[in-house]
């Protein structure tokens, strides 16, 4: 049984996006036989354990590492300095990690999340191990002839990009990470693009993978045949922040020809929330056509991906949004932009991908993809079919079982 140490700093039983999909690589990788050591920080520690538990899996070992001097209360994934705790964290995971080494010989060493390339992994000190680093992305950036989109939250998105900018080029860690992967995984060519200049020790070592899957409660979902009505139903579903781009989506409808009856579903809630309404005065839109839900709990959410036509999901900076995983699992034909993750996790037979150009042009292609799928009731469809079928094998078992065959022998 082959020794796997798996860097996993966002690895949670019961939350989504990265602790998500840190879990399931942990689990997943163990039900392969894998003989795992998860090295992750102390969040959901005892929720993680009774979950280990509650899964029988005796080779799936947990290694929580904390910070001294009480820094995990005041550096904690919820506030502003998560990123100071991810950088000391990573230190002392690696100490951590290297112990382990000395003792078990580890055969592979993973790192999985964080999945932003910037900061490099600590496991690239370990010596004699296969390496695998990602997936991860980082690389996209926002475009400036979305600034107006972003509001004030323009400047940050700058100094992001400065930061990031100062990484690639003064991180030894960062270096010595790609210097020494075997195999580095990216979620868009973005970042592989980034990567590649950096260099890479093994020719064709840098591989486009989604970062993300379809759910273990959404895999079994049946198909549904959704029957064309005089309305068609858009949703959105995501945290309301200023790369999400949901203003520009209000800015597209604006420009729906007024033979298009269609209802707009919002779900979820974030910094942004307060302002929706200011922005649908801005864009002149019918408030009766917009449902504001806000943030509900999943169980409810899912009821919309049941009752949508389509989903509309236009990030303006996004490594792969996991939405759209979710609402292809429920056959919803996709409307979003063609950059970054998106290009790859939506292809062009499961929707309609606009390629970004100017505000008011991006705007108005939105717009015209809204339209079509309103008047083409069997391209609609088609591409619901198609976005089925994809999510029906975009599961954590293939994914998993795909790289671990290309990377892991």
């Amino acid at each position: 049984m082959k020794k796997v140490l798996l860097s996993a700093y966002a690895c949670s039983p019961i939350r989504g996006s990265e602790p998500g999909n840190g879990w399931s690589w942990a689990v997943h990788l163990a039900r392969r036989q894998y003989d795992v050591w998860c090295i992750t920080n102390i969040e959901d520690r005892e929720v993680a354990l009774a979950e280990q538990k509650k899964l029988g899996l005796t080779n799936l070992h947990l290694v929580f590492v904390s910070l001294p001097w009480g820094l995990d209360k005041w550096l904690n994934a919820s506030s502003l300095s998560i990123y100071f705790h991810y950088n000391y964290w990573q230190r002392r995971a690696g100490a951590v990690a290297r112990r382990l080494h000395k003792d078990l010989q580890f055969d592979i060493a993973h790192h999985v999340t964080f999945g932003s390339f910037q900061q490099g992994t600590f496991l690239w000190r370990l010596k004699g191990v296969k390496m695998i680093f990602g997936p991860v992305g980082g690389g996209q950036e926002a475009l400036p002839e979305f600034k107006e989109y972003f509001g004030p939250a323009w400047r940050i998105e700058k100094i992001r990009s400065l930061i990031s900018q100062f990484s690639i080029r003064f991180s030894s860690n960062l270096k010595n990470t790609v210097s020494k992967s075997d195999h580095i995984l990216v979620t868009n060519q973005d970042t592989a693009n980034i990567i590649q200049k950096l260099g890479s020790k093994v020719n064709g070592s840098v591989h486009l993978v989604l970062d993300n899957a379809v759910p273990p409660a959404m895999q079994n979902i049946q198909f549904i045949d959704r029957k064309p009505g005089r309305q068609l139903h858009l949703l959105w579903v995501g945290r309301m922040l200023p790369r999400k781009g949901l203003n520009l989506i209000l800015h597209a409808l604006s420009l729906v020809p007024d033979h298009v009856d269609y209802q707009f579903t919002i779900v979820g809630g974030g910094e942004q929330y307060p302002l929706i309404e200011e922005w649908i005065k801005q864009y002149g839109l019918n408030r009766d056509r917009l449902h504001l839900l806000g943030q509900i709990p999943f169980s409810e959410v899912v009821q919309y991906y049941q009752k949508a036509d389509v989903f509309i999901f236009c990030s303006l900076r996004d490594s792969c949004p996991a939405q759209l995983n979710e609402a292809m699992a429920f056959g919803l034909p996709v409307i979003t932009l063609d950059i970054h993750g998106s290009s790859l996790a939506v292809s062009n037979e499961c929707g309609i991908k606009i390629k970004p150009s100017t505000k008011e042009k991006t705007a108005s292609d939105i717009a015209k993809a809204v339209t079509r799928f309103y008047e083409d009731v069997e391209l609609r469809k088609r591409c619901s079919i198609n976005a089925y079928n994809y999510a029906k094998g975009n599961t954590w078992e293939n994914k998993v079982d795909l790289i671990t065959s290309q990377f892991y022998n």
